[in-house]
């Protein structure tokens, strides 16, 4: 009797640890989706601050709204020192969301760079890829599209929760 209770209690202690694990993964998620929301729309009000304060861990942790707007933050230099390079390559990992006005307007500012400008800019494209990038933080993401506004919306999804978080270039 008493080995019955000793693996039962070991049954439950591994389901009460695996949902404690799957509930803390949830909060990461909503609390990277609340931030990349806050993020977006301090931008679309011009805090640049508090916007680039939001968006950087979503950013960080891949999510592909948070890229795209920090990508725009170096190109135009919004709280940040301008840079051409780092936006380069922030759109250029946003644009692993298949959104085809971000693919557009990476490619429209890729085919206007000198020879020298597109080779540093694909080095910075694969790092941040590789830093930033769906497979390497585990993210899923899909598209919908507002019907009154006809904005796409990309919402992404982090499954493990885990993942190398890298600091964000602020100078090239």
């Amino acid at each position: 009797m008493e080995h019955y209770k000793n693996i039962l209690f070991l049954v439950l202690t591994i389901l009460l640890s695996s949902c404690a694990s799957s509930d803390v993964m949830r909060k990461t998620t909503y609390s990277l989706e609340v931030k990349e929301y806050n993020g977006i729309k301090h931008y679309k009000n011009g805090d640049y601050e508090k916007a680039f304060n939001f968006l950087k861990e979503p950013a960080a942790w891949g999510y592909k709204g948070s890229q795209y707007a920090i990508a725009f933050m170096f190109l135009k230099g919004e709280h940040v020192e301008q840079s051409t390079l780092l936006g380069m390559g922030w759109l250029g990992v946003a644009k692993e969301a298949n959104v085809k006005n971000w693919t557009e307007q990476y490619n429209t500012f890729y085919n206007s760079a000198t020879k020298e400008q597109k080779i540093k800019f694909d080095q910075i494209k694969d790092i941040y890829i590789h830093r930033y990038g769906l497979v390497a933080q585990d993210i899923t993401c899909r598209k919908s599209t507002s019907a009154k506004s006809k904005r796409v919306k990309v919402d992404c999804h982090k499954y493990d929760g885990t993942g190398v978080l890298y600091e964000i270039d602020l100078v090239e």
